[in-house]
């Protein structure tokens, strides 16, 4: 028994030095004693999740998509852009308002001079005139995108695309594309909630006027002369301004002229006895709107206007007849020419608002005379 009892003890011991050594080999050596092995050894490891149907890797890296342009157009973009030229002065303001103000790094001079845009893009770089903008400038900003009107495109938009630059056109001034072209900004700088907010403000408050017009008889829609900012070039058919008229229910007196704008003479303007003269003004324009009202008035043979004679002569900043602000814009017209049926809305408070919600500084007094 004896012999027995020796002979196991000593195949314990071996057995323990033989499996001693095989810990040692299994260990690295280098591996210190409080590592991630101690920690994988006492706690159950992470469960891996199920893949889903897109992997984790495209689902954040950059992904392809497609803009729509204002004149109807697709625009494909190998990813959301990161750095934009905004080459439009409304574009960049929309921008802003939708939250993506951050990815615009270069502006046209003109937009240099609009604060309410400027002190939100501070570091943003000039890339000289909107109609010319300089390439080389351009160029060496690296934009994923640049931004510039539809309906009235750089004059060297072949050198730029001939240069490799990207160029998306959407206008972001005429009210019946300003949801289209919001939800074009969303979609390309991944805003699409705080786009289709904005879209359906605008749509709502053409929605709104609209119905109201239909109330009112088409025949008894006054005459509006609207003036662009050089002196006798009335908005035509084609122009954001004829959309206000219309929309706010006027008869544009220069409906039957197919373009954007067209200069014509003061005889032209008697001839048709317009009730009512509209006139925008740049916002840089320094003159005040009541001196720009006075000048209107005094003009030779438009003392036989009844606009003239009837105190019918109004003058708009820019800020509220084109860009993001033109939904506004259309109620002050609206309620010019309708008084009665528009006395309860309120666009001083509409524009309060869309300074708190969305641009901050465009609350201003002096947009519009009397």
């Amino acid at each position: 028994m004896d012999k027995i009892t020796s002979f196991l003890a000593v195949l314990l011991i071996c057995g323990a030095v033989a499996f001693g050594s095989v810990l040692v080999l299994e260990k690295p050596a280098e591996q210190p004693a409080h590592s991630a092995i101690v920690s994988v050894e006492t706690t159950p490891p992470p469960k891996i999740p199920a893949p889903s149907a897109v992997p984790a890797a495209t689902t954040k890296a950059c992904q392809p998509l497609t803009v729509m342009q204002t004149d109807g157009t697709m625009v494909s973009l190998p990813c959301e852009p990161k750095r934009i030229i905004a080459a439009n002065a409304n574009a960049a303001e929309l921008l802003i308002a939708m939250g993506a103000g951050d990815r615009i790094v270069g502006v046209t001079e003109s937009t240099k001079s609009v604060p309410h845009v400027m002190d939100k893009i501070p570091g943003a770089v000039s890339i000289g005139d909107w109609q010319n903008p300089n390439i080389e400038q351009m160029l060496a900003l690296h934009p994923n995108v640049v931004i510039a009107y539809s309906s009235s495109k750089p004059k060297n938009i072949d050198q730029i695309t001939a240069a490799n630059i990207t160029i998306i056109t959407l206008d972001c001034f005429k009210l019946s594309t300003l949801p289209s072209d919001a939800r074009a900004l969303g979609r390309m700088t991944g805003k699409m909630n705080e786009a289709e907010v904005y879209a359906r403000l605008v749509e709502d408050t053409i929605s709104e006027v609209t119905g109201r017009m239909k109330k009112i008889p088409a025949e008894t829609y006054p005459d509006v002369y609207f003036e662009m900012y050089t002196e006798y070039t009335v908005a035509a058919v084609d122009s954001g301004a004829h959309e206000l008229v219309v929309g706010g229910g006027g008869k544009n007196v220069a409906s039957d002229v197919m373009s954007s704008s067209v200069k014509v003479s003061p005889e032209w303007v008697v001839a048709r006895q317009p009730a009512y003269v509209l006139k925008v003004v740049s916002s840089t324009n320094p003159a005040s709107l009541e001196e720009i009202v006075d000048t209107l008035k005094s003009r030779p043979g438009w003392g036989t206007i009844p606009a003239v004679r009837n105190d019918h002569v109004h003058a708009f900043k820019n800020d509220i007849v084109y860009g993001p602000r033109a939904y506004i814009g259309l109620v002050y017209i609206a309620q010019l020419l309708h008084p009665k049926e528009f006395r309860d809305l309120h666009p001083r408070q509409m524009l309060a608002e869309y300074d708190e919600r969305y641009v901050a500084g465009t609350n201003r007094t002096g947009l519009i005379w009397p």
